[in-house]
């Protein structure tokens, strides 16, 4: 074994442990681990019952300790989410719990393998290590995990998405995209990005994929009737402490103006303003750098927690295909990395708000400086090649 793969595996080793010890185990930890799981698993519980997990029309069958979940319940997941926390429902609450720490492991680890094959490959055998490593140890991942959340699941199927769809397989990538729809917030952007790229195989087999999806929801409530429910129920998620403005939970850009005395609507218009003028001007970057640099603008502009932080992992091969050969560049795009994805509910005690939203400033940064990377790489790799065109991981 040569030095650098002993150096790769020890790293990777001990990314491994960072997240067992933080995230399955909850080591440092304070609070409750997986205390977002109950209420999906009620949700599940209700829509297994025969009722609606939108207005709660019936009595759910809860087996195990969910604590007061029933009393904070607000549920904004589509419909069509309901095959996943209908499996969560098969059993307790426990098993639940069980049940999203696997799905979560293994989104992680597609997670590990799909950033690799995006990176495309290079003279480097270190990408194979490193690169999983700053994945699967990463604070924001180890949190989601801990926390019992759903955004690594939808992270791994945006990653397949563009990963399949670029190498020609419409019909996969549909599939994926239409497992991200289940977290709106997380994938409008890129549901946006095929729109306007007119990839009609691959947006009709989501829309397929997603109505098979919904369909228990839609036979049990109606299948306009259902959608109504949800989108009545996304009212009252809003008005919860953990999603008002000046949160610590929150992570986006109008959060970072509140902090700093501004306030500001929705910003969302100017997300979607920012992903078309992309997607105009594509041409001028790297295309494979682009699906980061969208999570990045639908993170700022949109309506992200912090625990949909760990998106943020597909930046990753991005920058590691631009600074990798500079020890200087590495250094920096590693502070930005920790400094986005460190825990602020450890600075919370100073009662700064810029403090708390300081990291959103961070990411802007890092996204104007990938994007002039990538301009000034563009011209050697070729530029954006397309979906229809495949793009140089379709040989991996």
């Amino acid at each position: 074994m040569t030095s650098q793969r002993i150096l790769g595996a020890t790293v990777l080793a001990a990314s491994i442990t960072v997240m067992v010890a933080l995230g399955v185990c909850g080591v440092g930890h304070g609070g409750e681990t997986h205390l977002d799981t109950p209420i999906l698993y009620a949700a599940g519980e209700y829509w297994q019952a025969g009722g609606s997990a939108y207005t709660r029309n019936v009595v759910p069958h809860v087996s195990g300790a969910i604590g007061d979940t029933l009393d904070r319940y607000t549920f904004a997941y589509p419909p069509q989410s309901a095959p996943l926390f209908l499996l969560l429902a098969i059993g307790s609450a426990e098993t639940a719990n069980t049940i999203m720490t696997i799905f979560n492991l293994v989104s992680l680890a597609a997670l590990a393998y799909l950033t690799v094959r995006l990176a495309e490959p290079d003279d480097s055998e270190m990408q194979h290590w490193i690169i999983p490593a700053l994945v699967i140890g990463n604070l924001s991942t180890v949190f989601v995990v801990w926390m019992g959340q759903t955004t690594l699941i939808m992270t791994a199927a945006l990653a397949g998405a563009w990963y399949y769809a670029r190498r020609g397989e419409p019909i996969v990538a549909g599939i994926f995209l239409a497992v991200a729809t289940m977290k709106p917030p997380l994938s409008l952007f890129v549901v946006a990005w095929f729109v306007l790229e007119r990839e009609w195989k691959v947006l009709g087999t989501m829309t397929v994929a997603i109505l098979v999806m919904a369909s228990i929801p839609m036979y049990q409530s109606g299948p306009i009737q259902v959608y109504l429910d949800w989108l009545g129920s996304l009212g009252n998620y809003g008005v919860h402490a953990s999603n008002a403005l000046g949160s610590r939970m929150l992570f986006n850009l109008q959060s970072l103006l509140f902090a700093v005395g501004i306030t500001t609507p929705s910003l969302i218009v100017f997300g979607l303003i920012g992903t078309l003028a992309l997607w105009y001007w594509r041409h001028v970057f790297v295309e494979n750098d682009l699906l980061g640099v969208v999570l990045g603008i639908t993170l700022l502009f949109g309506y992200g927690h912090s625990y949909d932080i760990a998106a943020l992992v597909l930046l990753i091969p991005a920058f590691w295909r631009r600074v990798h050969d500079s020890a200087a560049a590495s250094a920096v795009a590693l502070t930005m990395l920790f400094a986005i994805s460190f825990p602020n509910s450890v600075l919370e005690p100073y009662g700064s708000l810029l403090l708390l939203h300081a990291r959103v400033a961070v990411l802007c940064v890092a996204l104007v400086w990938l994007l002039w990377l990538s301009a000034d790489a563009a011209p050697e790799r070729g530029g954006y090649s397309g979906v229809q065109g495949l793009s140089s991981t379709a040989s991996l």
